[in-house]
């Protein structure tokens, strides 16, 4: 009887240790890997895929956020025309020198007396020449938003001369005679101030509008250098500028750039109508990333006329310019 018991003893002991060996080899094995089974070794460093490589072109996206050109590096423009224009809190100033050739009439009383038309030519009544006059003024611009700039410029001008009187004439209630010896000078201070609004702004193009205002300050002094008193003729006018002004490039070489411009304008108010336009080459030189000289030369046009009951002042302006400036 005790020897049975020894035998089912026997029997539970063994089956545990077998229970308890297959849970040991269950919990000990490593998964099996067919590749290390073949005899092969697995792949621990895999050296990334060579980057594709893209072709993109640098400006195209400049158009929609309206971005600055000048803010890359010129020499990297290879072929393509680029032109530099000013981005927001940069500047464009620079003198510029106006070749201008000046005609002019005035009248100062209304009607025909007895000495005469009472509009003077500056010509043949004054005795200013038409030619030879050299002008300069100042010009600057500041990009104060990406799309709005503010612009000024100062041009003052000065016409003094002694000559005899071409054709009779009648101004400001004195009468001047054929032949007789007069003093003429004229004074003009031109201030002009306004915004610049981008209307398009391309890689290679700008199109701007612009309103203006014009405050002119005229004196015109005429008077006999022996017996006739000078009458003196003032007047300060406030006009308003509106016009479009375009600018396209035309080549880039390493980093130089060559570009046309082109504007036109109406001016009116205070009794006052009259128009510019303007064309010019203008050539722009880095100086560094950002930063341009340029060397700017046209033919200008300017033409204004005021007329009232009782006077007129009546001028034009036209001639080749040149102007330098920086774009900083």
């Amino acid at each position: 009887m005790l020897g049975k018991y020894f035998n089912y003893l026997f029997l539970i002991v063994l089956v545990v240790i077998a229970f308890s060996a297959v849970a040991f080899a269950e919990s000990s094995s490593a998964p099996f890997d067919p590749d290390a089974a073949a005899g092969y070794r697995s792949i621990s460093k895999v050296k990334p895929p060579t980057p594709m490589a893209l072709k993109v072109k640098p400006f195209e996206a400049l158009g929609v956020r309206l971005g600055d050109v000048s803010r890359f590096n010129p020499m990297t423009w290879g072929l393509d025309c680029c032109l530099p224009a000013p981005n927001q809190g940069q500047f464009v100033a620079g003198p510029k020198l106006f070749f201008a050739r000046i005609r002019g009439e005035a009248r100062r009383d209304a009607g025909i007396t007895a000495f005469g038309p009472s509009v003077v030519d500056f010509h043949d009544g004054l005795g200013f020449h038409r030619k030879g006059h050299l002008l300069w003024s100042i010009d600057a611009l500041y990009q104060f938003r990406p799309r709005w700039g503010v612009h000024y410029s100062f041009t003052p001008l000065t016409m003094d001369v002694n000559s005899t009187v071409n054709q009779s004439f009648n101004f400001g209630g004195q009468s001047f005679t054929a032949g007789t010896p007069i003093h003429s000078r004229w004074d003009r201070f031109e201030h002009r101030a306004g915004v610049v609004f981008n209307v398009n702004r391309s890689v290679n193009s700008l199109t701007n509008f612009y309103i203006d205002w014009l405050h002119l300050e005229d004196k015109l002094v005429v008077g006999g250098q022996i017996a006739t008193a000078p009458v003196a003729y003032n007047r300060d006018s406030n006009l308003a500028v509106v016009g479009v002004e375009f600018n396209k490039c035309l080549k880039n070489f390493r980093g130089n750039s060559l570009a046309l411009q082109c504007k036109g304008g109406i001016a009116f108010l205070d009794d006052s109508l009259g128009y510019e336009a303007e064309a010019a080459l203008q050539y722009l030189i880095p100086i560094k990333t950002g930063r341009f000289g340029f060397l700017k030369g046209g033919y200008c046009y300017f033409q204004l006329r005021r007329d009232k009951d009782v006077e007129m002042f009546s001028t034009s302006m036209d001639g080749a310019f040149l102007q330098v400036g920086f774009l900083f």
